[in-house]
């Protein structure tokens, strides 16, 4: 009769295991995971639209910034060549760039290989 009721007891769990509609055997249901991950998906995405925005407002903020910055880099160059300038006349080197005189010198050239590629008409 021992055996009987262990095997009661058996049928008993397995059927009331069935009748829990996919509880877990930790107390949670199908519908607290499901709610869980839905939750974990929209924190994920909550995250993501968080980033996204920051990034925007940064892309806005140094679109704003720019014509300053560029001007800001300007002036600096300006300071740089006139220091470069200054230290240069202080030792007596000229490194002044004289169009006139490159463009001359590249005539020179030109005609030179003219004169050169073109056959002579003797």
């Amino acid at each position: 009769m021992a055996q009987a009721n262990t095997a009661k007891r058996t049928t008993t769990s397995k059927s009331a295991a069935r009748k829990d509609n996919g509880k877990a055997s930790n107390g949670l249901g199908v519908e607290k995971v499901t709610e869980a991950v839905q939750q974990t998906a929209m924190a994920g995405l909550g995250i993501f639209g968080k980033l996204f925005d920051g990034a925007q407002n940064r892309v806005e903020d140094v679109r704003n910034e720019a014509p300053k910055k560029w001007e800001d880099f300007v002036k600096r160059g300006e300071q740089l060549k006139d220091s470069a300038n200054d230290k240069v006349n202080g030792i007596g080197f000229s490194y002044k760039f004289d169009m006139e005189e490159q463009r001359a010198r590249f005539r020179d050239v030109v005609d030179a290989l003219r004169a050169f590629v073109t056959p002579s008409k003797a």
